[in-house]
């Protein structure tokens, strides 16, 4: 009798231990992940954006150079997340557009699945809409740059400055359609993404032109209504990177101004990096995303189990010390 009873012991932990796979599960959970970068961010506006002058920079490809920020950036998220969410970047950004160009490929709804998925869009636009007009007056006056220094040789002062004062309405009509461009923009940019959107201020290249006071004034006196602009009308539509503080007295340390060009140099891009770096982290961004929970026992191996012990606990108090009577008799 114990013999059969031990017998059916082992087939019963026999069958219990065969079937324990079927009897562990681990079941599907939603996990929310805080991160410091977005997991899908995006680069829009003009030449600043997509690294012009760079290494590696082509008019039709914004991944090839590596020094660009929004390459520096792309290459630390793809390591910082890839155990989390993965990364992905994406840049629009187009040389020589200006801010009237921007909207029209926002209007042309080409960039709407990016940006229905996208968490972060971080926008540099409007250096061409200004810029522009100063460096088109300013080569029209003869000056040139040799061995990193401007050349004044042979131009009016006087005509110079007098030139600037006519082509301040010209100026002030840019500044106003940008302010209208920039509104319809970051609108646009809110209907059709729920990623953050942020918008860069502009630098002056022109503070270096310290022998030119005249440019030096009236460029500071338009960029920071330009800036301007771009801070009142934040209010929720999208975050400031103050890229003009960051760059304030460095232009030259900071840009290709030596040789005639505005743009951002290696040294410059890095900083552009960390001041969006700064404002993502400010911003914060939540990823959740579907994970296997802790192995745990299903009801059917609870149920098993329960019987087991039971079945046991009973041939414990009630069989075997009826056996033990028996043999004793």
């Amino acid at each position: 009798m114990i013999k059969k009873m031990f017998t059916v012991a082992v087939c019963f932990f026999s069958v219990l231990g065969f079937s324990s796979c079927s009897m562990i599960k681990r079941d599907l959970v939603e996990t929310s992940y805080n991160l410091e970068a977005p997991p899908h961010m995006m680069f829009l506006g003009d030449s600043i954006a997509a690294g012009y002058g760079l290494d590696g920079y082509t008019l039709d490809d914004n991944y090839s150079c590596p020094d660009s920020y929004a390459n520096i950036l792309k290459k630390r998220y793809e390591t910082e997340l890839s155990e989390i969410s993965g990364h992905k970047m994406q840049n629009f950004a187009v040389s020589g557009d200006t801010s009237s160009d921007l909207l029209k490929l926002l209007n042309s709804e080409k960039l709407d699945s990016a940006l229905n998925e996208t968490d972060a869009v971080v926008v540099s636009i409007g250096g061409n809409d200004l810029l522009g007009i100063f460096f088109d007056l300013i080569k029209s006056l003869g000056v040139t740059i040799e061995n990193g220094s401007i050349d004044l040789s042979g131009i009016d002062i006087f005509k110079a400055a007098s030139a600037f004062v006519a082509m301040e309405d010209e100026i002030d009509n840019a500044l106003a359609n940008f302010e209208t461009n920039l509104k319809e923009i970051s609108s646009l940019l809110n209907s059709k993404t729920n990623g953050v959107i942020y918008i860069q201020t502009l630098y002056n290249p022109l503070e270096t032109f310290t022998d030119f006071s005249v440019v030096v004034e009236f460029s500071n006196e338009k960029i920071n209504r330009f800036n301007e602009i771009i801070k009142t009308n934040a209010s929720d539509r999208y975050t400031v990177i103050d890229i003009a503080s960051d760059f304030n007295g460095k232009c030259a340390e900071l840009t290709r101004i030596s040789n005639f060009d505005i743009h951002p140099n290696e040294k410059g891009h890095k900083v552009i990096a960390e001041s969006v770096d700064k404002a993502f982290a400010q911003t914060g961004f939540t990823y959740t995303k579907q994970e296997y929970g802790e192995p745990h026992l299903t009801l059917t191996a609870i149920m098993l189990i329960i019987v087991g012990l039971c079945s046991m606990l009973v041939v414990v108090l009630f069989i075997i010390p009826k056996l033990f009577k028996k043999y004793e008799e």
